[in-house]
């Protein structure tokens, strides 16, 4: 398989060649590779409304249908992105520009599942550090899910839309309304989605465990006194239920998620400033894990229940400005999440036995102070510089409650206690204070349709409230426990990055190389009995590094039809203990087609990913994060769709054409016993939409 790719990777070399002696550059400003428009070297956008693809589960699931974005599976909802080789708060997920941190330690629900899709209106992808705006961290990339209400006029005072999907396998069922209404100084808008699955069937007919149902509500008020200024306020509820897993030892009966935001920009005139917006939101996420309300428990003294809390306050101000050949921005963010979670044991009927304090009531805050400015250096060149200032505060307020679970033969132990095993002592309370900044270079060329660039970069992130405080015990085997560690060191991300990108009538390329040196690199690991009390899950600082690249190109042939190619790699080093780092994709590549004519198209994908055998599996010698090393596979889709009179649009297709049966390398753990599991990708799966504008 790995011959094969390397070998189609020599010919598309070779293929795309002429096209930098092209002259006769197009004045289009975008490079489209699947349903993803490039607009600047390194970011790309997704439009909901023109997305050529079918149904998808959440957020988490419509990122993986972008090039150069991988996800680890648990069951059908859930997903959990990774770009770059990085996932969990290494990426910043905003939803309308809101924090949203989930409810489960073992990251059931990440923020990008209540990323309801069908609800926004694009969703833009920053990958790699690029910008210093939208908070700490964010090495991997940024991800914005955004909604954009447009301001009404005279000639139109309503507009909506409605859908209808379905998808084959796991019997999956969606409905969609968007309506809004308003005039040139308010506005109303109203969303509605419900969708929900059954298990499906793998490839080789096995019935994988991926049910779920999902409601989700937005109201959103607006006001435009004039084309200077609009102001916001919305309330969102996401409901979950019945969610089911593979890939876990328990189920999530429900999650509950709120959120409250007011929105505002302004433009000025007369001023340096010609504008500033801002935002306040408010987040949270009530969550049920257990092992017995879907499903069976092994022992009838194992029944066992987690519920938990996340309430996450977030808030910013941005400024912008221009003066001579300088565009700024500036400004400050605030963010304070705050965690709790309990596990529960017992018998049917009486699950009330305090087994374990989760997250032992966890407040992690951080402000932050943010400046950005490009200096048009010339007609074609520019150069972008940004500094950036955290300083984050991290407690935790219940690490001296004991549990009162007398069960089997491991003691009953606080978080402090636990802490104090496998790290010498308890640490309730740190602060932080992390710099951060970017430089990069820009050069135009091929009159302007061409970009080349050169960037270098420093972020800095806070350990997260499972990394740092987690107190996961056990009652029978001191080898299942999961312990954070209060102590650690804020990761530094120093990357640097080469790319270029360019668009002429008959091609279109984004490319980009990066390394990335990461000291003080958060490892989950295992003990291997350092502490004398078994080999639990832990968490310590390593030296790190990541080297990878990524291609997209574009083939047009003419007006109507164009080919495309996207490849991405990424290689990791735990640089500490010489040896690979888990939880790191394969070579992937991917080779589509798409053809569309006035009111019709049809496309297809073709997917190859190279088989794994760098991995940690073992965790007598390393973490054992890696399930075990994965081969490569292909897999085929096919998709098409039809406008018709007055607005309605029907889109058909079949993923995974040929019914292959594959795993993709990353999975996640038990929250049970911390073993990995990978979890079978669905089979053949045929899918419908259909859709109104009005």
């Amino acid at each position: 398989m790995t011959k094969k790719i390397l070998k189609l990777s020599a010919l598309l070399a070779l293929w795309c060649a002429p096209a930098y002696a092209a002259d006769d550059a197009s004045q289009m400003d975008v490079i489209i590779v699947e349903d993803t428009q490039i607009f600047e070297p390194g970011k790309s956008r997704l439009i909901l409304d023109e997305r050529a693809k079918g149904p998808v589960t959440d957020g988490g699931d419509l990122l993986m249908t972008i090039p150069g974005i991988s996800a680890s599976r648990m069951g059908g909802h859930g997903a959990d992105p990774v770009i770059r080789g990085q996932s969990h708060n290494r990426l910043n997920i905003l939803l309308d520009g809101t924090y949203v941190h989930g409810g489960c330690p073992n990251r059931m629900d990440p923020p990008s599942s209540y990323g309801t899709s069908e609800t926004y209106d694009e969703i833009e992808i920053i990958k790699g550090s690029q910008t210093v705006q939208h908070g700490g961290g964010g090495s991997g990339g940024t991800v914005l899910f955004k909604r954009n209400t447009e301001r009404f006029t005279a000639d139109k005072w309503y507009r909506g839309k409605i859908s209808g999907g379905y998808r084959g396998n796991s019997d999956g069922r969606e409905g969609f309304a968007d309506l809004a209404m308003g005039n040139s100084e308010a506005f109303a808008r109203v969303i509605g989605n419900y969708s929900s699955g059954e298990d499906y069937e793998d490839g080789d007919g096995n019935s994988v465990r991926a049910a779920y149902e999902e409601m989700t509500g937005n109201l959103i008020l607006g006001w435009t006194p004039s084309s200077a200024t609009k102001v916001e306020v919305g309330y969102e509820a996401t409901r979950a239920d019945d969610v089911t897993y593979a890939g876990a030892g328990m189920d999530t009966p429900y999650t509950d998620h709120d959120a409250y935001r007011l929105k505002f920009n302004h433009n000025l005139s007369g001023s340096m400033f010609h504008k500033v917006e801002g935002q306040l939101s408010y987040s949270t996420v009530d969550h049920l894990m257990d092992n017995y309300s879907l499903r069976t428990p092994a022992m009838a003294a194992m029944y066992m229940r987690a519920p938990s809390t996340s309430d996450t306050l977030s808030g910013r101000i941005d400024f912008e400005s221009a003066h001579g050949d300088f565009m700024s921005n500036f400004g400050i963010n605030y963010h304070s999440n705050e965690r709790d979670a309990i596990r529960y044991r017992g018998t049917v009927g009486n699950v009330n036995t305090t087994q374990s304090y989760l997250w032992p009531d966890v407040t992690i805050s951080s402000t932050g102070l943010y400046g950005e400015t490009e200096w048009a250096m010339s007609d074609d060149k520019r150069m972008k510089f940004g500094l950036r200032y955290d300083h984050v505060r991290a407690t935790a307020d219940k690490t001296t409650a004991t549990p009162t679970d007398a069960m089997g033969s491991v003691a009953n132990l606080s978080a402090a206690g636990l802490y104090t095993i496998y790290y010498g002592g308890n640490n309730t309370s740190q602060t932080e204070n992390n710099v951060g900044g970017i430089l990069r270079f820009e050069k135009d060329y091929l009159q302007g349709n061409g970009t080349n660039y050169v960037s270098l970069s420093r972020s800095v992130r806070t350990a997260d409230a499972t990394e740092r405080y987690l107190a996961s015990n056990n009652n029978s085997s001191e080898d299942s426990r999961w312990v954070g560690n209060p102590f650690l060191k804020p990761e530094k991300h120093h990357q640097l990055e080469i790319g270029t990108q360019f668009k002429t009538e008959k091609w279109g390329v984004d490319a980009s190389a990066y390394y990335n040196r990461v000291n003080d690199f958060i490892l989950r690991d295992r003990d291997h009995s350092v502490s004398g009390a078994g080999n639990a899950t832990v968490y310590r600082n390593v030296s790190a590094s990541l080297i990878g690249s990524e291609i997209s190109l574009n083939r047009y042939w003419n007006d109507h039809l164009v080919s495309g190619i996207s490849m991405a790699y990424v290689y990791g080093e735990n640089r500490t203990d010489d040896r690979a780092l888990a939880q790191i994709s394969p070579f992937e590549m991917a080779v589509t087609t798409d053809y569309k004519k006035s009111n019709w198209s049809v496309g297809g994908k073709v997917r190859m990913v190279s088989k794994q055998n760098r991995v940690d599996d073992d965790t007598s010698t390393g973490s054992g994060l890696d399930s075990q090393k994965t081969p490569g596979f292909t897999v085929a889709d096919l998709h098409g769709s039809y406008t018709f009179d007055k607005g309605i649009k029907l889109k058909i297709g079949i993923n995974n054409i040929f019914d292959k049966f594959y795993t993709e390398h990353l999975n996640q753990s038990s929250t049970f016993d911390t073993t990995q599991t990978q979890v079978n990708e669905p089979g053949r799966s045929i899918w419908m939409t259909a859709g109104m504008d009005f």
